[in-house]
């Protein structure tokens, strides 16, 4: 069965992993018009500084724990707008950019739209000599165009498997277990051409990500991913359509967002994260800056304090996502470490396959879903 539902709790917008999280682009319009409308400076005069966040809880809780201690740092406000998901929104926004009109001054983007906006002239180009705590950060999560870093990392997340302790035991320990007999119309699993299932699949039961570096290498994928259909009740693009399924048992598990299965628990929802053997499939999202925003100052101070171990630690803590920087700066409890840390080296998404065969990807994967 397969299910689409535009009504994600964060209305995620993350493009390495699910084609700008399941190219939702209904959403766009809403969204950006909604930023618009509330782009106004934050009152009393102040310096301020218009940020946009994946919404949901994401988006509440940088609000609430992180940005006030920004803000208490610099005495720069910040205005949260949270961030719907779909390529529209990325379009709208490189026109309004266009226009002069950007709705916010900072944004998340992840990969893949990162490099679209570089295309598209969208993001301009930071001093790094205005950001210290740049030297926090693995330069992997570093984004540079032809101007210099256009995407600092913000934020990083995980895909992983999720269980009902009550349905799945024992607790698997490999990705293999979603191919497993016994399992039928057991999974929700990421159902896009964009989607991680291309990385679980290359990882478990080939070379790696690099698998997907030929046509070839996706058409063997594509292949192995048809014994998953058996297994298989919903092919989820939406986060919020699989949050539905395992919380009211209309699946067994599958494959899911480690930190929004987290928060799940913590309300009380009967669910187990698992760290597969093979890895957890790793993505993460950068602050980037629309070129229409003149707050360059502001924007400086902002990722500067973002990359601060004071703010990582709390990203880790508040949001159950892991952090980007350095682990040696780092200050976390082992509760919260077991929690946004995979106890094996996680998968990296391989971007530059969806740059040169995205389209192929999702074409392979269509079709494979339709047969």
């Amino acid at each position: 069965m397969s299910v689409t539902d535009q009504s994600g709790r964060r209305m995620l917008s993350r493009p390495g992993v699910i084609g700008r999280r399941g190219l939702l682009l209904g959403a766009g319009a809403a969204g950006l018009a909604m930023a618009a409308g509330c782009s106004g400076a934050t009152g009393g005069g102040g310096r301020s500084l218009r940020v946009s966040s994946y919404g949901g809880n994401f988006e509440q809780a940088l609000r609430e724990h992180i940005y006030p201690l920004f803000t208490e740092a610099t005495g720069i406000a910040v205005e949260s707008i949270p961030q719907p998901a779909g390529l529209q929104f990325l379009l709208q926004l490189i026109e309004a950019n266009k226009a002069g009109q950007t709705p916010m001054d900072l944004c998340i983007s992840a990969p893949l739209d990162v490099m679209r906006g570089n295309a598209a002239g969208l993001w301009r180009a930071y001093d790094t000599t205005r950001i210290p705590n740049l030297a926090n950060l693995p330069e992997s999560y570093v984004t540079r165009g032809a101007e210099g870093a256009a995407a600092i990392g913000a934020v990083g997340w995980f895909f992983t498997m999720v269980t009902n302790p009550k349905t799945v035991s024992p607790t698997p320990t490999s990705w293999t277990e979603l191919w497993a007999t016994g399992r039928r119309n057991a999974w929700g699993l990421a159902g896009t051409g964009a989607g991680p299932m291309f990385e679980v699949t290359a990882a478990t039961y080939f070379d790696g990500p690099e698998t997907l570096n030929t046509e070839a290498g996706i058409r063997a994928c594509v292949s192995k991913m048809e014994g998953l259909k058996p297994n298989t009740r919903l092919w989820w693009e939406s986060e919020g359509t699989m949050q539905t399924a395992l919380e009211n048992g209309e699946v067994q598990g599958g494959v899911y967002f480690a930190d929004v299965a987290e928060t799940l628990i913590q309300s009380g929802a009967n669910l187990e994260v698992v760290f597969p053997q093979e890895g957890p499939v790793i993505d993460f999202g950068s602050w980037c800056q629309p070129s229409a925003s003149t707050k360059t100052e502001e924007a400086h101070a902002f990722i500067n304090f973002m990359l601060s171990p004071q703010a990582q630690n709390l990203i880790a803590s508040r949001l159950n996502a892991p952090p980007l920087i350095r682990a040696d700066l780092l200050t976390l409890d082992d509760a919260v470490r077991a929690k946004v840390t995979s106890p094996t080296p996680p998968i990296a998404t391989n971007l530059e396959a969806r740059r040169l065969h995205l389209d192929f990807m999702v074409q392979e994967f269509s079709q494979m879903l339709a047969r």
